[in-house]
């Protein structure tokens, strides 16, 4: 651990000794544009519409009605819903070229295409009773949170601004986990969701490898300890000088591009030859997006325990205060009763072989329609790739146009 952490330390500081000279090198526009200006950007038509939880957050989805060589129509489109994953936003699913961008690739498939943010994100972070990022209790939520009340309240707005009675939904990573928690608690949520797309599923992570992991894993109590110390707010707050660093050294002509995706990969997997190095500062331009720290200990918690469970609150009396009982509820996917398509890959550091199969075989049997072992992938692969498109993204809209042309509409 400890030489982990040192050559990880001294990555980031030939980061930053070799960024500043870099700072005013060519850069790409998408590393300053949100999510609507990169849309728009591309030609597409664009909304931002609200979903309020019923614990008050104040979510923004963002949408594509239709494609850019389409019109409005009153012709009822099949509905499809994105999610990110973690510490993400939106911005994941249009970032790429249209032809290499799932949000664009289903608009211009003839889609409806809602995008949603979570809590804490750049994009949600209202609150009706007015809390802000600023007070520390606005930051008391996880995962558990994100399935409770974060979906329900934006997969209800999609359902209701697209007239539809159900959605087809992709999640990503922590999008992942979020849709298998709801689904495994709340049985009746499966019928608002018709196909289940799993990019990187994550619901254990026993598995799961690189060096944020393992500091995690194993010096969990201590950073629980430097927290509760500093307090429990974001993780990873993105700063002025952040971004500066961000596009500085990563950007296309920076003489340290190479070093920071190299660092990625240390993260995320090994190099599968799908990253457009040139786009790498807008990529990560948009990363951190934003999220508490006890999400981010959630994830640890999980790593460190080997089992899949809500947020331990590190007492066995405030576990029985939030739940009834001395430990943290287990999450049981045997419940989960849509048609789920499990899309991951061996090159993928965070979504490990042995947790994916851990997955499919809680899941019902019934309930798994495809598990699909792609070659090369790691785990950014699934959303930044360039053979997502191909592999992954062109069969996902095949299997949505197959269902609908089954569908019979009033």
């Amino acid at each position: 651990i400890e030489r982990e952490m040192r050559g990880a330390m001294g990555m980031i500081c030939l980061l930053f000794a070799f960024a500043l000279p870099s700072f005013c090198a060519p850069r790409i526009p998408e590393e300053t544009m949100s999510t609507v200006d990169l849309i728009a950007n591309a030609g597409y038509p664009v909304q931002e519409i609200r979903a309020v939880t019923r614990d008050g957050h104040i979510l923004m989805i963002h949408r594509i009605p239709f494609g850019r060589n389409a019109t409005p129509s009153s012709k009822p489109r099949p509905t499809v819903f994105l999610q990110h994953g973690l510490l993400a936003s939106s911005a994941d699913w249009v970032l790429n070229l249209p032809e290499q961008s799932l949000g664009f690739q289903m608009a211009d498939a003839g889609f409806d295409v809602y995008m949603g943010n979570v809590r804490g994100n750049v994009y949600s972070r209202a609150h009706v009773n007015g809390s802000t990022v600023d007070r520390k209790e606005y930051w008391r939520f996880s995962f558990d949170e994100m399935a409770q009340f974060d979906l329900e309240a934006m997969v209800d707005k999609a359902m209701e601004v697209s007239g539809s009675n159900y959605v087809h939904y992709v999640g990503y990573s922590q999008g992942t986990m979020m849709m298998f928690a709801k689904l495994a608690r709340e049985k009746q949520f499966a019928k608002k969701i018709k196909k289940f797309f799993a990019l990187a599923p994550v619901v254990s992570v026993a598995h799961a490898k690189g060096p944020i992991v393992t500091i995690g894993r194993e010096l969990l109590p201590e950073i629980e300890l430097f927290i509760k110390m500093l307090g429990e707010e974001e993780f990873l707050p993105s700063s002025v000088i952040t971004q500066f660093i961000t596009r500085a050294a990563c950007g296309a002509s920076s003489i340290t591009n190479p070093l920071c995706s190299n660092l990625l990969f240390a993260l995320v997997g090994p190099n599968t030859n799908q990253l457009n190095n040139t786009r790498l500062a807008a990529y990560l331009s948009h990363t951190p997006a934003g999220t508490s720290t006890q999400n981010v200990l959630h994830w640890a918690q999980m790593s460190r325990s080997g089992r899949s469970e809500m947020y331990d609150y590190g007492s066995d009396a405030d576990n029985l205060k939030y739940y009834g009982q001395t430990t943290p509820p287990k999450y049981d996917y045997s419940q989960v009763d849509v048609p789920t398509y499990l899309y991951h890959s061996p090159a993928d550091l965070l979504s490990d072989p042995e947790d994916v199969e851990y997955l499919a075989r809680t899941l019902p049997r019934t309930a798994v329609v495809e598990n699909v072992m792609l070659k090369d992938f790691n785990h950014i692969d699934f959303v930044y790739g360039l053979r997502a498109a191909t592999e992954i993204y062109a069969k996902i809209i095949r299997e949505i146009k197959d269902h609908e042309s089954n569908v019979v509409r009033d």
